[in-house]
């Protein structure tokens, strides 16, 4: 009985932080994209560059998916789409996991 509830508790744990994590990323892919937008920022700043190399290679896979939509790059729109809808499926069963 005991390791039972060690296991659930641990599992909720593991998933919980698995969110949080996801949300974390999802907001630094959130600053990243937005501050592509200011023409005057400099993109080897280290805070910024930091953040480059941390989500860079997440959008660099889309990159390589999604072709050009009239020169115009679309794929960080779908590596969003793809970070929101994989913290959706978790989320979902972390509130399933406790009902």
């Amino acid at each position: 009985m005991y390791s039972n509830s060690f296991l659930i508790y641990t599992s909720g744990v593991l998933q919980e932080s698995t969110v949080a994590l996801l949300k974390l990323y999802r907001f630094l892919l959130t600053v990243r994209l937005t501050l592509i937008w200011f023409p005057d920022f400099n993109p080897f700043s280290e805070p910024y560059y930091s953040l480059t190399l941390l989500t860079d290679p997440y959008l660099r896979v889309f990159r390589g998916l999604i072709p050009r939509f009239f020169n115009l790059d679309i794929s960080p729109i779908f590596a969003v789409l793809w970070m929101q809808s994989i913290l959706e499926i978790v989320t979902g069963s972390v509130s399933n996991h406790y009902y």
